[in-house]
C-alpha cells in the first residue's frame, strides 16, 4: 500500500488542483473528517473527494485479498483493517444523513441562497435526498394531519415554517 491517489479539490478561484496522497494520508483525513463531523453541530462541507478515494481504495483492497493466499496472516489483519475503514466511512455518511433528516428545512434554504460560487454543504447526492426526504415529509403530513384540518389549514411549506 505505498501507492499514491490523487485527490481534486475544485477551489473556487483557481480551476482544479490535484493534491496527492498516500493511503494512510487518504484514511486519516477521512477519520479527521468524521470527527469533525461528528462534534460539529450543523452540517460541514462534504467530503465527496474523499468518499469516492476511499471506497476506491477500499475496492482495490478487496481486490488485492481475493488473489492472496487464503490461510495468510496478513489477509485477515488487512480485513480486519478493512472492516474498521468501512465503518468510519459508513459512521461519517450516517452522521451526515443524520443532520440532513434532523435540519433539512434550514439546509434547503441555505441551499438555495448560495451565491454563484460559493461551496455547498451538501453533495449532490446529499442534496436529492434532502429534497427527496422533504417531498416525503410533506406527503406524510398531507396524507396523515392536514387532510382532517379546515380547508383554511391544509397547506404546509416546510421550508418557511422552520
Amino acid at each position: 500500500m505505498t501507492e499514491e491517489l490523487d485527490l481534486t479539490g475544485q477551489d473556487s478561484d483557481v480551476g482544479s488542483e490535484e493534491v496527492v496522497l498516500t493511503p494512510a494520508e487518504l484514511i486519516e483525513r477521512l477519520e479527521q473528517a468524521w470527527m469533525n463531523e461528528k462534534f460539529a453541530p450543523e452540517l460541514l462541507e462534504s467530503k465527496s473527494e474523499i468518499v469516492e478515494c476511499v471506497m476506491e481504495q477500499l475496492d482495490h483492497m478487496e481486490e488485492n485479498l481475493r488473489r492472496a493466499k487464503k490461510g495468510d496472516l496478513k489477509v485477515s489483519i488487512h480485513r480486519m483493517e478493512m472492516e474498521r475503514i468501512r465503518y468510519v466511512l459508513s459512521s461519517y455518511l450516517r452522521c451526515r444523513l443524520m443532520k440532513i433528516e434532523k435540519f433539512f428545512p434550514h439546509i434547503l434554504e441555505k441551499e438555495k441562497t448560495l451565491h454563484e460560487g460559493e461551496l455547498s454543504s451538501l453533495s449532490p447526492e446529499e442534496l436529492v435526498f434532502a429534497k427527496q426526504y422533504m417531498a416525503n415529509t410533506e406527503t406524510y403530513l398531507k396524507n396523515v394531519a392536514l387532510k382532517h384540518m379546515p380547508p383554511n389549514l391544509q397547506t404546509v411549506d416546510l421550508l418557511r415554517s422552520a
